[in-house]
């Protein structure tokens, strides 16, 4: 009986064997990490220095030019009322935990959602209590509102705290919490949100936005210009104020918008480095990745830069559209911070987004991260483009994977496809597998559909 036992789970001793392996490894490779300052902390055994020192969300950012956002832009949408919210009932509770996937990693409490589901006959009236229970006071535990954050680096050998992304492992029962809010913020997302942002909006689909920005860069050889614009750390650095002012100027209800206040300002936060957590501190910014309502949130800030732009737009007569936009009026597309503007290539209109901007990242702390933003130029413009920008211009251009301008042939355009296709595509799970063929056809479509105009 034991022979058999140990044949049963030989492959999860296995795949623990080798977890462990990679955990030495790790913890081996990443004994230093250099902070802002210059000085190193260990990332082995050791603890590191105070994590506001070496974690963004410590640091408390400058604060917003402006608290009050009515007084720079009027609301984006003229809506009659606040908007009030649906009551919570106990059948949307249970929803809520089932809806969770059950291979997500735990947050401190160290419980998945696997548990809740299979336990859900003991726990279950326990947690519906609970989270009924916030919605009546609107106070979270701060156990509940604990976040670990699980750092992945994003280069080879990673030595600051720049070359990780933060991922925040966040409790069940707050996930729930929040999934609960997020379907309240659907059920009016589609009248907040402009038509030329396509992301987690129902409805709406990403080939659109694809599919507009390719006929707008086509036959790039006139007297305009785009800019392709990359926020610096966006959800690491949105400042609070700003959010609950953007919830207010959307004439969320006074109530909605505490619960949201409640669990996006009173988190407490940990490091975990190496597979171990290390002591808790206050973050002062920003949204977790991993928290369900965070990109909906984020989409509702982003909305306040088109309101910004919208409005010196249409006080500025001596703006310019881009020749294919000025009828309908276009000059954004959005994918929630992946954005690109486009104007006509005259130094006033590319000033005006500047400005704007700039007045953005003010009230947001929202700034564009030069080293990654483009200004895409025709030829005739480039002169007056480099008033602003001396470089990029004419390079290949991606924008949500697919390329809008390259000067290279039609095959070499296309290498990136070709990659993730054939070589990347070897180590990525059964579901990332499944996600890559359903883009790979989404894509086919969208050649077949260009390809109308052209022949």
């Amino acid at each position: 009986m034991r022979s058999l036992n140990w044949m049963r789970h030989e492959s999860v001793l296995v795949r623990l064997h080798v977890s462990s392996v990679f955990l030495r490894w790790n913890t081996w490779r990443r004994g230093f990490l250099h902070s802002g300052g210059g000085a190193c902390s260990l990332g082995g055994s050791a603890p590191p220095p105070s994590p506001p020192v070496v974690f963004v969300h410590g640091e408390k950012g400058s604060p917003p030019a402006a608290i009050f956002v009515q007084e720079v832009v009027p609301g984006p949408k003229k809506i009659s009322g606040r908007i009030e919210i649906r009551q919570v009932i106990r059948e949307e509770v249970k929803v809520a935990f089932f809806d969770i996937a059950e291979d997500k990693a735990p947050g401190p409490d160290g419980y998945s959602a696997a548990f809740f589901k299979a336990a859900w006959p003991v726990v279950g009236e326990e947690m519906t209590q609970a989270v009924l229970e916030f919605f009546q006071n609107g106070r979270l535990l701060k156990q509940v509102n604990a976040t670990l954050f699980t750092l992945i680096p994003k280069v080879r050998a990673p030595t600051t705290v720049s070359d990780f992304r933060p991922i925040s492992c966040c409790n069940v029962l707050y996930k729930a919490i929040t999934k609960i809010l997020v379907s309240r913020i659907k059920d009016c997302l589609d009248d907040l949100i402009s038509p030329t942002q396509n992301v987690f909006v129902p409805g709406r689909r990403i080939g659109d936005n694809v599919m507009l920005a390719q006929e707008l860069f086509m036959g790039y050889n006139q007297q305009r210009c785009a800019l392709k614009v990359d926020l610096r750390k966006a959800y690491d650095i949105v400042e609070w104020d700003f959010l609950l002012e953007v919830l207010r100027l959307f004439r969320f209800s006074s109530r909605f918008t505490g619960w949201i206040e409640e669990c996006v300002t009173k988190p407490s936060y940990s490091v975990c480095i190496n597979g171990e957590a290390h002591r808790f501190f206050r973050g002062a910014r920003g949204l977790r990745q991993g928290d369900p309502m965070s990109p909906y949130l984020f989409v509702l800030a982003m909305e306040l830069l088109r309101g910004i732009l919208q409005q010196m737009i249409s006080t500025d007569p001596s703006f310019q559209f881009h020749w294919k936009c000025a009828e309908l009026g276009l000059f954004q597309l959005g994918f929630a911070d992946d954005l690109l503007l486009f104007c006509a290539a005259d130094d006033h209109s590319i000033g005006l987004f500047q400005r704007g901007l700039d007045l953005f990242a003010s009230l947001s702390s929202l700034h564009v991260n030069p080293t990654k933003s483009q200004l895409i130029l025709s030829k005739e413009a480039i002169q007056s483009g480099r008033r602003y920008y001396s470089s990029l211009v004419f390079r290949r251009v991606f924008y949500l994977y697919v390329t809008l301008v390259s000067h290279s042939s039609h095959l070499g355009s296309l290498w990136l496809l070709v990659d993730l296709s054939c070589k990347r595509s070897m180590t990525v799970s059964m579901g990332g597998r499944a996600l890559l063929c359903h883009l790979q056809l989404g894509c086919n479509l969208l050649s077949v559909l260009m390809a109308i105009n052209t022949y």
